[in-house]
């Protein structure tokens, strides 16, 4: 493997937009391109998202640069509800025009427009291309596309039964979205993933041999047992004393299954168990949290880094209940915090941490999370067992962000600069 003698002029691309309140799949890459900055690394990163435009420099090594969308998802103002907003435009001349100046682009999706202009602009200059997988993309497009039927047609309706059941409609853009993916894949002379069934999906297309796996780093200074502040959580999200407190962290809504939750709490509450959720997120479940659990809950919005870090480390334990997710940063954040975890088995998030006894695998439905639930509230040695197993297993296998950049990411990226492939011809 050959080392560049100048640093490696890397192009990042995340068609989403960036502010405080972004999901993890920003956040991931925001954490990157910090450890870029200053990084002993001969590299030179430059991470794109949408929005208004901007440059925010990070240090020598490394920028985030925002491009205003060419057709953002927030025109089509008759869908009911989108959890991120993406650019659906098939080019995007902007960035067209930057990214010939770098040896390597990244892509972080392959739908959208900064996806597909990086295709047309890496054969037009024979720019190696690699990305990864970071959200469930293939799930999600089903889950919204038949939840904006619903809100449109009404759940029962006639006309809703023929598109969700006899023509498929939500299956049908799952696939749809599926051969897109594998399109862009192809395009790509490495793929980074996580998930066992991406693995399987992209050696289909690109072979064994450029496939690989990408970690999620963590900031132990940020996170960690220390943080633990458990009187002042409980003053400042008015929790009564001698609450068993669950943990959710995620934008509150369907997608993330935040609904079988509030059934699952709603059955221990009527048994009289002693439980409390606080919520770390937006969404349009705000509402409907509170009027089905009211003084039970506690919905404080967006909570910032630095009070999320006390959530984890005084939590009795975090409610993972979505069943899309592809790596789970709340999942790596709560395990160095020593917070035990509650995961859908339907999500793969436990076979990422090797099945750790600090996470408890849940079946889908209300059932499974009410028993899940009780459970965990009424064992205090399992919850004390499941804490200690998540610090030692958080202080054997997580890695710093530094060390993944170095070791999963600019690994392969000069591999990439140090692959021939032929490349399958892209439509203009």
């Amino acid at each position: 493997m050959t080392i560049p003698e100048r640093p490696l002029r890397v192009a990042a691309l995340i068609d989403l937009p960036r502010s405080s309140q972004s999901g993890g799949h920003v956040k991931c890459w925001e954490r990157f391109a910090q450890a870029a900055a200053h990084s002993p690394l001969p590299l030179d990163l430059t991470l794109y998202c949408s929005g208004k435009k901007s440059e925010e420099v990070l240090g020598p090594k490394a920028r985030i640069r925002q491009l205003p969308p060419v057709f953002s998802t927030s025109h089509l103002k008759f869908l009911p509800y989108v959890p991120d907003h993406t650019d659906l435009a098939p080019f995007h001349p902007g960035l067209a025009r930057e990214l010939p100046q770098y040896d390597l682009i990244h892509t972080t999706d392959g739908f959208f427009a900064f996806a597909r202009t990086a295709e047309k602009i890496c054969r037009r200059h024979n720019i190696p291309l690699v990305t990864s997988f970071h959200t469930d993309t293939l799930s999600y497009s089903e889950i919204f596309t038949q939840h904006t039927i619903e809100s449109l047609l009404g759940k029962h309706g006639v006309l809703t039964r023929l598109l969700v059941t006899r023509w498929r409609v939500p299956q049908k853009k799952r696939e749809g979205m599926k051969a897109r993916l594998a399109k862009h894949v192809e395009t790509c002379r490495h793929v980074l993933v996580t998930r066992a069934e991406d693995e399987a999906f992209a050696q289909t297309i690109v072979g064994t041999n450029r496939v690989h796996y990408l970690r999620l780093g963590i900031d132990r200074a940020m996170f960690g047992a220390h943080r633990n502040q458990r009187a002042e959580i409980e003053r400042s999200h008015g929790v009564p004393a001698n609450k068993i407190v669950i943990l959710f962290v995620g934008r509150l809504d369907v997608g993330k299954n935040i609904y079988t939750l509030i059934a699952a709490m709603e059955k221990l509450l009527a048994e009289g168990l002693p439980l409390h959720l606080i919520t770390a997120g937006i969404g349009p479940a705000e509402q409907d949290l509170k009027q089905r659990l009211g003084t039970h809950v506690s919905v404080p919005g967006f909570v910032r880094p630095e009070d999320l870090a006390r959530l984890y480390a005084s939590a009795d334990a975090l409610a993972l209940t979505s069943e899309v997710e592809m790596r789970s940063m709340a999942g790596v954040e709560a395990l160095v915090s020593g917070c035990p975890v509650l995961v859908a088995e339907k999500s793969g998030v436990a076979p990422l941490f090797n099945f750790t006894p600090a996470m408890k695998v849940v079946n889908s439905g209300v059932e499974a999370w009410t028993n899940a639930l009780r459970e965990m509230a009424t064992r205090p040695e399992a919850r004390q067992a499941m804490r200690q197993a998540a610090l030692a297993y958080s202080e054997k296998h997580l890695a710093s962000w530094e060390d993944v950049l170095a070791e999963d990411l600019f690994a392969i990226w000069l591999k990439a600069m140090n692959t021939t492939t032929v490349k399958p011809s892209i439509n203009p």
